[in-house]
């Protein structure tokens, strides 16, 4: 995995709610909120710290502010003091309603020097203030939070909170009641870590409790208060060595939180796909996937709809089962390395390994990036007798016809039908029996249909379109050819006719400039064989091979290899370009993708081309040979032949193939 350090793109993440101190549906009541969004002035809000502003009025939310001294209305904010004088401003009388304890947010920001920008927050006898009560340095033209803890020592007292501060900007005043203490918080990052053989070695996870409580923890499985564990800092690495049970408890005052509980379980780490796969059913253990040429690993696919990431380590792939736990974000994809370390569950479902998500299971510590030098992941070219071999992985198998040769699943909506010949690139999900799950990308479809003249041919019971189709049949540039196909080819190098008519014993055959899906026609290539030939984007139809008749003389398609009539009735085109029939029904098996004509019997059919002529008549192939009778045939050392087989032959002083 090269250069990943310098291509990191994402950090995948497990799409969880953050936990904030203040969110929606906080149960602490809000008893005073004053936004000043009224206030119409510059500056603040506005982006603008310094020149002519804040020369407006000050206008409030609630009635009953005090006079303000050297303050002036900004923008959805308040200016207060000067580069040398302070800034006064009182709020209104506040009740708290009986509460022991209440808390004081705000929105504050400096400018000018930030060595005289200061706030000072002050409160009426009955009432105890810490917490950001005292700056003495704001962020110079940057808005900040800040929060004041308000204990109430008179219950019988109303609160007023004074502002005095120089060079800044006030915003967003909100005063709660405090009626329930958060709990502090515990990460999921370590509920699973990997065993070590250091002894001394330990984790550290972070406890991190409000910033207005005091939080305790313990690791030895008693209860933790204000009288037993450790406190707390603001974030504190709490030490965990082997299996840890971690309980916080976070207090203001002699009000409490609920008790947090969390158990850090040490367990496996193996290296490597390889060996996760090699972990019985049922074992969670932690996946490192590392960035060396031993444990490349790539992204085969992601399947959105069921959360199942499949990865490839170079001859080793894995399906990273995320189902209903969490999702990866954003979507990871092909071809992209990725690295680092994972834990989950290894399970088997009908052979293909899988990783399953579990309560222990986070994406915060994978890696995924664009290769930067390296070459594209591509399928694995196998036989289906392979597929076995490749669980979870993406393959390519040739010319297997499904639901005969192999099980195909349409579940990342491919497309197939059953009975069809085609090449497949998939997943292998399921090797007992073989099933592929055909995927495209990469410019690979992920179903190429066959078309194959020596094979049979079944037609899809709806019309597929945007189909990829493979036809091996050749069409030779030097003498005339029958052919037909299910699907339509606009333009195609070659003289094309098709059937138009029949007048007494001649069938006539006029010029077009399309293939379309299902009609027999006439055809020679303008230059050069076509010689297996794949066509993309087409709608392979549902359309039968067509018979077109006019009178007795009719021009059957097939897609499949047919057997032919053997009482002169039905004819085929030689090479040479002469009307064939079969003596014998051991040769009178034609091939597919072509047409035959069926006639009266013993009728001497001629074929017309426009601006050909007549091309054709008749002549009896028996037993595998051209009927000759009494023409002088010729090798093309100048000897004559009495019993021509195969071959080229010079045949009444015209070439011959006979086949």
């Amino acid at each position: 995995m090269k250069q990943l350090q310098h291509m990191i793109l994402m950090l995948c993440c497990l799409m969880l709610s953050p936990l904030t101190a203040w969110a929606d549906g906080d149960p602490n009541t809000i008893v005073f909120q004053e936004t000043f969004d009224k206030t119409s002035g510059t500056g603040g809000r506005d982006g603008k710290f310094s020149g002519s502003i804040a020369q407006g009025t000050i206008k409030y939310d609630n009635d009953g502010w005090a006079s303000a001294v050297k303050c002036g209305g900004a923008n959805q904010c308040v200016k207060f003091g000067t580069g040398s004088d302070n800034g006064v401003l009182t709020t209104p009388a506040i009740s708290l309603d009986g509460a022991s304890y209440a808390l004081l947010t705000f929105n504050a920001a400096g400018w000018g020097d930030s060595n005289k920008n200061k706030l000072a927050i002050t409160a009426n006898a009955g009432f105890e203030l810490s917490g950001d009560n005292n700056i003495t340095e704001l962020v110079n033209e940057e808005w900040e939070e800040y929060s004041v803890l308000i204990k109430v020592t008179d219950a019988n007292a109303t609160l007023q909170l004074t502002f005095t501060g120089k060079r800044g900007f006030l915003d967003d005043v909100v005063v709660r009641k405090i009626t329930t203490i958060p709990a502090p918080t515990l990460p999921d990052d370590f509920l699973f870590f990997p065993n070590t053989t250091e002894e001394k070695a330990s984790k550290h996870v972070m406890l991190t409790p409000v910033n207005y409580t005091v939080a305790y923890y313990t690791t030895d499985g008693s209860t933790p208060s204000s009288s037993n564990g450790t406190e707390a800092l603001q974030t504190t690495g709490v030490p965990i060595h082997g299996t840890t049970t971690v309980k916080a408890i976070a207090y203001v005052g002699d009000m409490a939180s609920e008790v947090v509980t969390k158990t850090y379980t040490q367990g496996n780490t193996v290296n490597g796909i390889s060996a996760f796969c090699d972990l019985a059913d049922g074992t969670e253990a932690r996946i490192f996937l590392a960035d060396d040429a031993t444990h490349e690993t790539r992204v085969l696919y992601y399947d959105e709809t069921r959360h199942q990431l499949f990865v490839r380590e170079n001859t080793k792939s894995l399906c990273v089962d995320f189902g209903n736990t969490a999702t990866f974000s954003p979507t990871p994809q092909y071809n992209q390395h990725i690295g680092g370390w994972i834990v989950g569950k290894k399970a088997t479902d009908n052979g293909m390994p899988k990783l399953v998500a579990t309560d222990n299971t986070s994406t915060a510590f994978l890696a995924i990036a664009n290769p930067v030098t390296e070459s594209q992941t591509k399928p694995v070219e196998i036989a289906a007798s392979e597929l076995s071999s490749y669980p979870a992985d993406w393959v390519a198998v040739k010319e297997q016809r499904v639901g005969t040769d192999l099980a195909v699943t349409d579940r990342f909506g491919t497309g197939a039908y059953d009975g069809a010949l085609t090449d497949l690139s998939g997943i292998v999900i399921a090797t007992s029996p073989a099933q592929v799950a055909p995927v495209t990308q990469n410019s690979i479809p992920g179903v190429v249909y066959v078309l194959d003249e020596s094979q049979a041919f079944t037609s899809p019971a709806t019309d597929i379109a945007n189909a990829t189709v493979r036809l091996k049949r050749t069409l030779n540039k030097d003498y005339w050819n029958t052919f037909v196909v299910p699907f339509d080819i606009p333009n195609m190098n070659a003289s094309i006719f098709e059937y138009t008519g029949s007048d007494g014993n001649t069938m006539h055959f006029t010029a077009t400039t399309s293939i379309e899906a299902g009609t027999p026609y006439l055809i020679k290539p303008k230059e050069g064989n076509i010689i297996d030939q794949t066509y993309s984007d087409v709608t392979l139809t549902a359309q039968s091979a067509k018979s077109v008749d006019y009178g007795d003389y009719k021009f059957v398609a097939t897609y499949s290899p047919v057997t032919l009539a053997t009482d002169k009735t039905e004819l085929f085109l030689t090479t040479d370009g002469k009307l064939a029939y079969p003596a014998s029904a051991s040769e009178a098996t034609m091939k597919g993708m072509r047409a035959y004509f069926q006639v009266p019997a013993s009728a001497n059919v001629a074929l017309f081309v426009d601006g050909e002529g007549t091309i054709t008549g008749i002549e009896e192939v028996e037993n595998g040979k051209l009927k000759v009778e009494s023409s002088e045939v010729y090798n093309l050392n100048g000897q004559r032949v009495t019993q021509p087989r195969k071959g080229l032959f010079i045949v009444n002083g015209k070439k011959l193939i006979i086949h």
